[in-house]
């Protein structure tokens, strides 16, 4: 789903618990509050936390631009964290992707139409689509193949998980349907801070993040979606901060792995996660570092759940955060 070299453009989407309204957002950024947030009087003294959702507003705008000015009434999606944005948003796509991924069950009689990286022309052609939605992390691809056709094409970004934000901050508006999306993000986000907050004043750990099959392994940095979710629980990503890995994702380099000593290992695995885990302990070994390791001495090399890390999901945000948390500081 993703290749090295790929680039995420980082966003300032900030976090911020409030109760009641704010205005500390800067004058370039656009700012959503729950319907709630004018109940601030009760909403104080029951202590119930209303988030305000920051985006950087001429990302907004940049990607709405794609678009004409009355929303799209035919839409095809090739990427399934835009299908289950747009499920969030009450709206329903004449196709969306085919993919061993669990999508809403109300798309079940909703015509697949080829994988991302290989969408069926024909069938996508079939629907008459006004636009096809697909993330921008494999917008070269997807513009090669459809682009000779002459379909409509549309790109958002879904990598991490504030380009999630951003993107579902961007279809609410393009659908007119804000008010969904606002409660949305506040449902995600109030999740989101209550597990931030178990894990804050403990020890941050080093962590590793690799994705891929037993024949390759890439290292991810903390754009990638694993790697935001780390980074906001505080964990210190080593690609990023050791490393200083610019480049999303980067073949792994055993020596460099073992230099940075990492005190967790994680693997996003393409297949089957044991042959996987076995095949990177192996090339450990190969290095005789294996028992300096601090990953090997605290016992946490583990495969993640393909299910829940895999694949970009603001769904499954609260899920991944939980099970995330559980490894880096309480394992």
């Amino acid at each position: 789903m993703k290749h090295a070299g790929w680039k995420t453009g980082m966003i300032a989407l900030l976090l911020t618990g409030v109760v009641g309204c704010s205005n500390s957002a800067s004058p370039e950024a656009v700012t959503q509050q729950a319907a709630s947030s004018s109940q601030s009087d009760s909403s104080t003294s029951s202590k119930q936390a209303v988030h305000t959702i920051s985006v950087d507003e001429k990302k907004v705008e940049d990607l709405l631009t794609q678009f004409k000015a009355q929303p799209p009434t035919k839409v095809v999606t090739v990427s399934v964290a835009i299908t289950e944005l747009l499920n969030e948003l009450g709206v329903t796509p004449v196709g969306v992707p085919t993919t061993s991924s669990k999508l809403p069950a109300s798309l079940d009689n909703v015509p697949r139409i080829g994988t991302s990286h290989q969408p069926d022309l024909e069938q996508v052609a079939k629907l008459q689509p006004d636009v096809i939605l697909g993330p921008t992390s494999i917008q070269a691809s997807i513009d090669k193949k459809l682009k000779p056709a002459a379909l409509p094409t549309a790109y958002l970004p879904v990598d991490s998980i504030d380009e999630l934000k951003l993107s579902t901050v961007a279809l609410g508006r393009l659908f007119k349907q804000e008010e969904k999306a606002t409660a949305f993000l506040q449902s995600i986000m109030e999740k989101e801070q209550t597990i931030i907050d178990a894990t804050k004043g403990k020890p941050a750990p080093k962590v590793l993040f690799l994705f891929g099959s037993a024949e390759a392994l890439m290292v991810m940095n903390e754009n990638t979606f694993v790697g935001s979710l780390a980074r906001n629980l505080g964990a210190s990503n080593v690609a990023s901060d050791v490393l200083k890995q610019t480049e999303t994702y980067v073949p792994l380099n055993m020596e460099s792995i073992v230099a940075a000593n990492p005190d967790v290992i994680l693997l996003v695995a393409h297949g089957d996660p044991s042959a996987v885990t076995k095949k990177f302990e192996e090339d450990v070994k190969k290095n005789g570092a294996w028992e300096k390791l601090s990953a090997f001495k605290n016992g946490k090399m583990k495969a993640l759940d393909y299910s829940t890390f895999g694949i970009a999901s603001l769904v499954k945000v609260p899920a991944a955060y939980e099970e995330l948390a559980n490894i880096l500081y309480n394992d």
